[in-house]
């Protein structure tokens, strides 16, 4: 089998601009001649994600033109495992029927084959979903400063009353049919912050513990806070810090 596609790999960062790049090689199903586009893809939904994969479109004749997308997926080391073999034509077709498995083994064998002149058009696919991925990070920080503007702002509006936090958590238990001030004892709440930050706050909101968010995953203040037992306390306005 040898490839014809008309485009020659990208060894210089590539222009996405263009559009996907995929790559073409020419072979054989069952002795008929068969062209084969091979583009890489990543797998949605994946945990661990993201998982690399491969569509391999094969159109070949075996009585009626026919045209396969076999979907094949990263494993481990060197292997790739089928996830999906579709037609579009119809599948009670015998000629569909027929040539199906034969589809399945010569896409495996070509995939095989090319995986070295795959791994630029590999690169090209990642960069395209880091590309996506970063304009999630940009929609977040967009968002997270929106709230920090929100917060900023209620809190200004809150300041207008000269009315002290306490009589006003008291004041709202009251109305929201809760007597008594609200409690500054109970399960912690814990927030994430734009700024790199997890912040571990009282029932009311107070702030009792701040701990930057490389130390938190995997510590043991966060599996005491996923405790539904633990509880934390505050004083006023401080929080004090967390019992040992």
């Amino acid at each position: 089998m040898h490839s014809t596609d008309p485009t020659a790999h990208p060894s210089a960062p590539y222009d996405h601009s263009a559009g996907p790049h995929e790559l073409r090689v020419c072979g054989e199903v069952d002795g008929r001649p068969a062209l084969f586009r091979l583009c890489p893809k990543f797998a949605d939904s994946v945990d661990p994600g993201p998982l690399l994969g491969v569509a391999v479109r094969v159109d070949t004749y075996f009585r009626i033109p026919l045209a396969f997308t076999a979907t094949f997926k990263q494993a481990a080391g060197e292997r790739w495992e089928l996830v999906r073999v579709l037609c579009s034509q119809d599948d009670y077709l015998a000629s569909v029927r027929a040539v199906r498995p034969k589809i399945v083994e010569a896409a495996a064998k070509v995939l095989r084959e090319q995986r070295a002149r795959l791994e630029p058009l590999f690169t090209v696919v990642r960069e395209r979903r880091a590309a996506y991925a970063l304009a999630e990070v940009y929609r977040t920080r967009t968002a997270a400063a929106d709230a920090h503007r929100r917060v900023d702002a209620a809190e200004d509006a809150f300041g207008l009353f000269d009315i002290c936090e306490e009589r006003a958590a008291e004041v709202l238990g009251q109305l929201s049919g809760r007597p008594g001030l609200l409690s500054h004892c109970g399960p912690p709440v814990v927030r994430s912050t734009s700024y790199g930050r997890v912040l571990v706050l009282c029932p009311v909101g107070h702030l009792v513990q701040s701990v930057k968010a490389e130390d938190w995953h995997g510590s043991q203040l966060a599996a005491r806070c996923a405790d539904p037992a633990f509880t934390v306390t505050c004083h006023g306005q401080t929080g004090g810090p967390l019992p040992h």
